[in-house]
């Protein structure tokens, strides 16, 4: 009966190792972070494309390519703070350039698994 209940203890402890996720690498982490700025490049690019010989629309267009934050550097990733099954809050320090001043910001932000695939949460 003994080995009955350590054997239940045991495969209880392996189901709970195996069923919980692993923080994303900070290889993934970094693509992310790098397509979500990449993704507000080609908003921008749309924008100022679709302006055609709209003097009003070119320079709106332009104000918003100046003010568009590009991403320089990101560093200190850690995503080591679990918030329920395949969700992780992570921390890391994204420097950027807005409008021609660089600058570091300690950013906070949401990661989660769906369908295999981790993604920024909004």
């Amino acid at each position: 009966m003994k080995q009955v209940k350590k054997l239940t203890v045991i495969a209880l402890l392996i189901s709970l190792s195996t069923a919980c996720s692993s923080p994303p690498s900070e290889s993934i982490v970094e693509g992310l972070i790098i397509a979500q700025y990449k993704q507000g490049d080609q908003i921008v690019s749309e924008a100022v494309a679709n302006a055609g010989n709209d003097k009003t629309a070119m320079a709106m267009s332009n104000m918003m390519a100046r003010m568009m934050p590009k991403l320089e550097r990101i560093e200190n990733i850690n995503c080591d703070t679990t918030e329920g099954w395949n969700t992780y809050m992570c921390t890391a320090d994204i420097t950027q350039t807005i409008a021609g001043t660089s600058r570091i910001d300690k950013t906070r932000f949401k990661l989660s698994k769906v369908n295999g695939q981790w993604a920024l949460d909004d």
